[in-house]
């Protein structure tokens, strides 16, 4: 299998940077972009109802999301280390044990974000015409939490590799897919937010089976193979060490804007 590694220690630094870094920036803006293609086609055919529930929930789906991005730093952080120094048995056990604690993250805020989704809702002060089509939304969004984490798993590891251009280019096929479905669900099924919702879960399902698929088929170091899939908690310690304070800081400007609007209101 080709391999896409990037090797930094040599050749010109500052292009290898910049071709490492952009492709790197525009996958986690697109993460973001999948509510505002929602709302931008809710707002063009479902109605302003419709428009006001799924831009209702955009401060929440950012945060969610920001949270998963941060959370993989520590994945990023320790399988870059681990490639560096040659350490093999620690770069197995990096990978296996990060792939089930990012499904695990991505689905424990699905559990809770389904749970008290009404309540943070009506913290936010949502409006009560826009609330029904808000949680509809919200809660059909939310089952996707557990793809967008195992996405992000993937994106740490292949670009730690130096390979960020493929989680890109998945990405962004992803989001074609998406804007297709967003189109069909609303314009020809009639299925207004739930429509765009289901559109979003679909893409990053598919986003995600991508990199896996790619993950599993390596031949390096780094790739997935299922015997091994077994979680070393010293490990899930150092690569939490590191992603926890970056999903906090990844989330909590969404928060704290959230939580000024609804003061303020």
């Amino acid at each position: 299998m080709k391999t896409e590694e990037m090797d930094l220690s040599s050749g010109s630094l500052w292009k290898k940077i910049i071709v490492y870094s952009i492709p790197l920036m525009f996958s986690n803006i697109l993460q973001v972009l999948f509510n505002m293609s929602d709302i931008a086609v809710v707002g063009k055919f479902a109605g302003a109802i419709a428009l006001g529930a799924v831009g209702s929930t955009s401060i929440l789906v950012t945060l969610f999301t920001g949270v998963l991005i941060g959370l993989s730093s520590g994945v990023n952080a320790l399988t870059a280390l681990h490639i560096g120094s040659r350490n093999h048995r620690e770069l197995k056990e990096t990978v296996h044990t990060s792939l089930i604690l990012c499904f695990a993250a991505g689905l424990l805020i699905m559990v809770l974000g389904i749970a008290f989704s009404r309540p943070i809702l009506t913290a936010m002060h949502t409006k009560d015409e826009l609330m029904a089509d808000a949680l509809l939304y919200l809660r059909i969004y939310l089952c996707g939490m557990p793809a967008l984490g195992l996405y992000n798993f993937g994106n740490a590891v292949l670009s730690a590799a130096g390979d960020t251009k493929r989680p890109l280019y998945y990405l962004l096929f992803s989001g074609v897919v998406n804007v297709v479905l967003n189109l069909f669900f609303v314009i020809v099924c009639r299925w207004s937010v739930a429509g765009v919702a289901a559109a979003s879960i679909f893409s990053q399902y598919l986003s995600a089976f991508l990199i896996l698929y790619v993950l599993f088929r390596s031949t390096e170091g780094f790739g997935l193979r299922f015997q091994a899939i077994k979680l070393k908690y010293n490990i899930m310690k150092r690569v939490m060490q590191i992603g926890i304070p970056a999903a906090y800081r990844g989330g909590n400007l969404y928060l704290s804007i959230s939580l000024s609007g609804a003061l303020y209101r």
